[in-house]
């Protein structure tokens, strides 16, 4: 094989030009701290380093959640927390009222700082967080929750919360809804019936009321001896029957559970007449038809809120008591009120809990956040970063090489025929 003088040359330089470009380039990556400078130095690195710091603007944006939903989470513990202490004085201040040595203007005293009292919980109730967003609203962040309509706070929120995504997969409430909180005082129960028309004697036609009329609950008590009793029994069915023969004017009626068993049997009784059933007293008629001839009783406690509950019993206090039918009106007030405030505070308290539950996984989940952010700057790292030992290593080589070829193209170029002649 035949090397020419050019050849030989040409391939010398080529070889010191490729060391010299690569003792740049290492030189470059030494001083920068940076092995992938551009794209093309490693497009299939590259690529994954985008991906990979996608996966960080990701995971930063969920630190910045989980900072909002902890500053939401613990103003509202701050606000529940007021709240609370008000609730309390509320309900020291309705066991004062029930002294019965009490004057007419010991309870307006009374009365006037159970107003004071439900103006300042309704302003915590309307707090708005840093950014102007109401806490309470639910998903209303825009809309005020409490406003006093007709001398009563209406709630103008809704039941939602606002869900975080605080981490690739999870979400986490940053508030709770006024209607969940404060809107959870059992008031009254209320009654509602579904079944068919029935005969309307003093007439003569069949009318849209149902058979069953008048129902109602004379006292607190009574609802609660009728709460014990249907417990666990869901819907109430009342089936009428005409006793036999038919036609015969004579009626009997059986309750049934919402299984189908039977509560009370057949008992006879005259159309108009008032029925009691373990404190719920209704009017029961005779039905439009022998097949049309079943009504569902559905009974659930109507909610109120806690602001309520205090305006209602100042405005009981403010009037003059003088018989002992109004000491006893005002008495049972006191103790449903009472029993309205516990209720009120217990919810408080339930909330309360929850948001340190949530403030904990909140801790937990940063910390996990935390590791995949390493994990992620470690997997970029690797794929740009220079490891500094071995670039050094292979500069310090590289430069020997190039300094090994230059010396020895000087003692190469200087051979020729002419000199072994001579």
């Amino acid at each position: 094989m035949r090397i020419s003088t050019q050849q030989q040359y040409f391939k010398s330089i080529d070889q010191m030009q490729n060391s010299q470009s690569k003792l740049a380039e290492l030189q470059d990556q030494i001083s920068t701290g940076k092995k992938l400078q551009t794209p093309s130095d490693d497009p299939v690195a590259a690529a994954q380093v985008v991906k990979l710091e996608s996966e960080l603007a990701q995971y930063s944006k969920f630190d910045d959640n989980i900072n909002v939903t902890e500053r939401r989470l613990e103003l509202e513990e701050t606000i529940l927390g007021d709240v609370n202490i008000a609730i309390d004085r509320m309900r020291e201040l309705t066991l004062n009222a029930a002294n019965g040595t009490l004057g007419d203007q010991d309870r307006k005293t009374i009365a006037n700082e159970l107003t004071q009292l439900t103006s300042y919980v309704a302003g915590l109730m309307n707090t708005q967080d840093s950014q102007g967003e109401y806490l309470f609203s639910g998903s209303r962040g825009a809309t005020k929750p409490y406003e006093l309509e007709n001398g009563r706070y209406a709630y103008q929120g809704d039941d939602g919360q606002r869900q975080i995504q605080v981490g690739s997969e999870l979400f986490m409430p940053s508030n709770d809804s006024g209607a969940y909180l404060f809107e959870s005082v059992d008031d009254r129960l209320n009654v509602t019936m579904t079944g068919q028309e029935v005969f309307d004697y003093e007439s003569g036609v069949t009318t849209t009321k149902p058979f069953v009329s008048n129902v109602s609950f004379t006292s607190s008590e009574d609802e609660a001896s009728f709460i014990e009793a249907v417990k666990g029994l869901g819907d109430l069915t009342i089936a009428v029957t005409e006793d036999a023969p038919v036609p015969s004017g004579l009626y009997s009626y059986q309750m049934s559970d919402s299984g189908g068993n039977e509560i009370v049997s057949l008992t006879s009784f005259t159309p108009g007449d008032s029925i009691d059933f373990n404190g719920m007293t209704f009017e029961l008629n005779a039905p439009a038809s022998a097949t049309d001839n079943t009504l569902t009783f559905n009974v659930s406690a109507e909610k109120k809120n806690v602001l309520d509950v205090a305006l209602d019993l100042a405005e009981e206090l403010l009037k003059p008591v003088a018989t002992q039918a109004e000491r006893d009106a005002l008495g049972e007030l006191v103790a449903t009120s009472l029993d309205q405030f516990k209720q009120a505070s217990e919810r408080n308290n339930e909330a309360v809990t929850t948001i340190g539950s949530r403030l904990s996984s909140l801790g937990f989940i940063s910390s996990s956040n935390l590791d995949f952010k390493l994990f992620t700057e470690s997997a970029i790292s690797s794929l740009v970063d220079t490891d500094l030992a071995s670039a050094i290593s292979e500069f310090t080589l590289e430069e020997a090489t190039l300094s090994a070829t230059q010396a020895v193209f000087g003692r190469v170029s200087a051979l020729s025929l002419f000199n072994y002649i001579n």
